[in-house]
């Protein structure tokens, strides 16, 4: 711990300026420049944000083909992802934590898509896929329940669309791989007038991998996704655009971990329908109203209903609607509004093996109603105090209210340094109350607070950096036990820091790296790092080139001490590991561009999620490890017009 504290201490002086100065170059760093909205729901500078905020940019994504938000945000420090297989599109999505929680709000132009209760998982990250749409992704690290609710602990993911430019604009990608994959994408966006619109289709193809030990696994992926924006432009910064998205798939996963040789069949179909209204009534008062409902549905194992699988046949809505209201004045920048929302279960079926079948009445809902607001108050031209405050009344949980403190100090235009204190009240959500097989009727909300201080500082025109430490505090843990039923388990205090530097070395080249550190500590003597999931340390760097006509990006993630000392050691082989991806572009003649991909480019041996079972475990005794992907390729064409 003692080299942690130093690391800290040495970042917290090098990030306030005292350390050194570096040579300036003509492009500014869009990390510190850009501008963020998720931190406060106001659009601000991310210097300015008394927050720790991330943007995975529409630049990166183009230039490094993601397949979906999941795998964009993987290389954000602070954020961990638990992947059961070469695609978070097969059986459960990656679960996403941030600065170690999994209560996580996800947001698309800032609606909720959490689905709470279908899974363990807070939202379906690897059903994102239509990443032509995206303009950019922000990554809120620290608890934000005074805007966004009660599962907002770990922090937000809001994904941001692109805005239609000017005319028609078609972009046509297509790409192959091994383990047999194919993508097949279409992007169309334009205005006329008044009217603007977008409209995306995708396809993809997935076979078996083949993991780092040249194993072969079963993994096999039929997707299809579309989504359409239709906006009319109000004038005087206005609008209403209406969006709908589907999603629908068939896969086959293996039934106990990679090891296992059984094939399991599923199916997915969700889709998405929303409303919102954005109005500037005034120079002083702007107005935002959304309307929202979320589907979801799988059905897994259907293939072998009545031997040993369990059948799992499960359906969830989620219905929503919103309405803020910012006021602005001199000194002051208020922000309040209302939210609701009602999450039901319209289908649950369990058959085991047995041919018990276990099922949820249609209709389980749960809804939570609140009222929030917050006001920035620039006290002097440098020191600002954020007071806030939520009221929720949940349908199962009844009253709670979440009050939040933020002191900011901007010492210059180059650094601005903050202090926040946020609380945070976790409903458990129906998957945790209602599933038969792993559910409880009399958990508790699992309650605490976050403490955080951070500093943004630009150490000049090429170079910035952020840094942020963190202590939360958390009661009535809601976690699993081992026979997997969810359960309170007691209390904890996390803590941790995320330290990040940007820089551009003239026009061609920009590297980046980012360091994460988290110590979870259980006060019931409990373990609650979820068997080595989230990591001790975690170190991301990254490289790109970018020239007139090519452009080629490295990028590494080196994950250390999955592990403790003390609990599961024969897993210490695998605690530490590096994986490096490579994505290259050449923009061989106007809108046509040829790319390729190597992922996990020297075959390393892996897993994403934590077990006390090694790879060689017997799948028969359910001592699961699933491996990550090893070596793989993807080679494309993208043509613009």
């Amino acid at each position: 711990m003692k080299k942690e504290l130093l690391a800290a201490s040495l970042a917290v002086f090098a990030l306030s300026g005292g350390a050194f100065s570096v040579e300036a170059s003509e492009a500014p760093v869009y990390s510190l420049d850009g501008i963020v909205v998720t931190a406060s729901r106001v659009p601000e500078k991310k210097m300015d944000s008394n927050a720790d905020v991330s943007v995975v940019t529409s630049k990166e994504i183009a230039e490094k083909h993601y397949d979906d938000v999941s795998e964009a945000i993987r290389h954000v420090p602070g954020v961990t992802l638990a992947g059961y297989s070469a695609s978070a599109q097969n059986y459960s999505t990656n679960q996403v934590y941030i600065n170690g929680s999994s209560n996580v709000v996800v947001l698309v132009d800032g609606m909720r898509k959490n689905t709470n209760g279908i899974t363990g998982a807070s939202a379906n990250l690897g059903q994102l896929v239509d990443m032509d749409s995206v303009d950019h992704i922000e990554v809120l690290k620290g608890s934000a329940s005074t805007l966004y609710g009660s599962d907002a602990q770990g922090g937000v993911i809001n994904i941001i669309t692109k805005t239609p430019k000017e005319g028609v604009h078609t972009t046509l990608t297509m790409s192959f791989g091994n383990e047999d994959k194919e993508k097949y994408n279409l992007y169309n966006e334009g205005r006329e007038g008044n009217v603007f619109w977008s409209v995306e289709a995708g396809k993809e193809l997935m076979g078996d991998f083949k993991d780092g030990w040249g194993r072969r696994v079963i993994n096999h992926l039929n997707a299809e996704h579309y989504n359409v924006k239709l906006g009319y432009d109000l004038g005087n910064d206005s609008d209403i655009v209406f969006n709908y998205g589907k999603y629908k798939s068939h896969y086959t996963r293996p039934d106990a971990g990679s090891n296992d040789k059984t094939a399991d069949k599923g199916k997915k179909d969700d889709d998405s329908i929303s409303l919102q209204y954005k109005a500037k009534i005034n120079d002083r008062l702007s107005n935002r109203f959304s309307i929202y409902r979320n589907r979801t549905t799988f059905k897994d194992n259907y293939n072998l209903a009545g031997s040993w699988p369990t059948l799992w046949d499960m359906a969830m809505k989620t219905t929503g609607l919103s309405d803020q209201l910012i006021y602005t004045m001199d000194r002051h920048t208020m922000t309040g509004g209302v939210d609701w929302y009602k999450d039901e279960i319209t289908r649950y079926h369990n058959i085991s093996s047995y041919g018990t079948e276990l099922a949820v009445p249609d209709g389980t809902h749960v809804s939570d109603t609140a009222f929030y607001l917050q006001d920035k108050i620039d006290v002097t031209d440098k020191w600002n105090v954020t007071p806030g405050v939520r009221f929720d009344h949940h349908s199962r949980f009844g009253n709670h209210t979440s009050p939040s403190l933020s002191v900011g100090y901007k010492q210059n235009e180059n650094t601005n340094y903050y202090v926040n204190y946020k609380t945070f009240f976790v409903a458990p959500n129906l998957y945790q109350l209602y599933s038969p097989r792993y559910g409880r009727k009399d958990l508790d909300p699992q309650e605490g607070n976050t403490v955080e201080f951070g500093v943004n500082h630009r150490f000049s025109d090429s170079l910035s950096g952020t840094f942020n430490v963190y202590h939360t505090h958390a009661k009535n843990i809601l976690t699993y036990d081992e026979a997997y039923r969810a359960t309170n388990s007691g209390k904890t205090d996390v803590n941790g820091f995320n330290i990040s530097l940007d820089k551009e070395f003239g026009p061609h080249w920009e590297a980046g790296i980012g360091y994460s550190y988290l110590h979870a500590r259980a006060q019931d003597g409990k373990n609650i790092n979820l068997d080595g999931t989230l990591p001790e340390s975690t170190l991301h760097v990254g490289l790109s080139y970018k020239a007139d006509r090519f452009d080629a990006s490295l990028s590494g993630r080196g994950v250390m001490n999955r592990y403790g000392k003390k609990k599961y050691p024969e897993m210490r082989d695998y605690a530490n590991y590096w994986v490096w991806d490579l994505a290259a572009n050449y923009h061989f003649t106007k809108g046509a561009t040829l790319f390729a991909r190597l992922n996990n480019i020297f075959d390393q041996f892996y897993t994403d999620v934590g077990t006390s079972y090694g790879p060689d475990a017997n799948p028969a005794y359910y001592q699961y490890w699933y491996s990550a992907p090893g070596r793989n390729f993807e080679v494309g064409l993208q043509y613009q017009f």
